[in-house]
């Protein structure tokens, strides 16, 4: 920890690429014969699978053929369907369609009962320069759902189980739309010191400045500095990551999520979240070590 070198009067008080390599871990329970059986995704897959707009790469969902074997192509059908946002039908170019080459299947079999074992898995990918000139202003979330084969005796799920044939995916605004100057409004929110600032104990102006941070294939990251003119708040280097969930991450690179500020302690965020409406990052916690000073809260507004 740094050295407090300031002194008040206080009364102490975190290649998109989601993609598994394995299946789904428990006994299959069905005996699949040659040229019959299922496909599906993968019961590893997260619930929820996200990005922000501006992320590079791919979104790749393997898909389980649970089939002995197969003696010609096998043509998987699959369908966007939008949830809320924009329609992903019209962003895009996915055919609704993939191909697994004959004799390429993922199929475990009931005498293998980690189901682990796989060499081929076929996979839907979702190409994210698809995204590019579309401008999302809410989240835009839709369902990927396996709907069937080019073979009649090879279905989508089973009948009667539970095996996995949608996949939700969540695809937020750029937070590009976070760039640019923030006032800084900074405040113990309660126990002896509320209602005080560090600027009016200091005698100390702030006002930080955001912007994406280049290089950052999730498009997730944003660097803070402090304005010209101003008062020292955050350190130099200072990184928000952006959260899927509406949170974020502040790391001066030196304490991941208690980042020192005004030169003076430490904030030890537990809360914090950001909205696009608004333009306003708000981060909460106690303030202090190894003295606490009671809770602090910190709202940047942008601009």
């Amino acid at each position: 920890m740094k050295n407090i070198i300031k002194s008040i009067s206080l009364l102490l008080v975190l290649t998109l690429t989601i993609s598994c390599d394995s299946g789904s871990g428990d006994d299959l329970g069905y005996e699949a014969q040659e040229e019959r059986g299922w496909v599906q995704f993968l019961t590893t897959n997260p619930a929820v699978i996200g990005v922000f707009q501006g992320a590079l790469g791919t979104i790749d969902l393997d898909v389980n053929i649970q089939v002995p074997t197969t003696s010609s192509d096998l043509t998987i059908n699959y369908a966007l369907q939008s949830v809320s946002g924009a329609d992903p039908n019209n962003v895009f170019s996915n055919t609704g369609a993939i191909v697994a080459p004959a004799g390429k299947t993922s199929y475990a079999g009931p005498d293998n009962d980690t189901g682990f074992e796989y060499t081929y898995l076929a996979m839907i990918s979702l190409n994210l320069t698809d995204l590019d000139g579309t401008t999302l202003t809410e989240p835009m979330v839709f369902d990927v759902v396996l709907t069937g084969t080019s073979s009649s005796s090879i279905t989508a799920g089973l009948e009667g189980e539970t095996k996995p044939v949608s996949q939700r995916i969540v695809i937020n605004p750029s937070i590009s739309a976070f760039e640019g100057a923030y006032t800084v409004s900074e405040v113990f929110t309660s126990g002896t010191n509320a209602g005080l600032q560090l600027a009016a104990a200091f005698g100390e102006s702030y006002q930080v400045e955001l912007a994406m941070v280049e290089g950052d294939s999730t498009a997730s990251t944003m660097l803070v500095t402090n304005s010209d003119g101003f008062d020292t708040y955050y350190p130099a280097g200072t990184i928000m990551t952006f959260k899927l969930n509406g949170t974020l991450d502040v790391d001066d690179g030196v304490n991941f999520g208690i980042p020192y500020l005004a030169g003076f302690s430490y904030h030890f965020i537990d809360s914090s979240s950001y909205d696009y409406g608004s333009a306003v990052i708000v981060c909460s916690g106690d303030f202090g070590f190894p003295n606490n000073f009671g809770p602090y809260e910190t709202t940047l507004t942008k601009q």
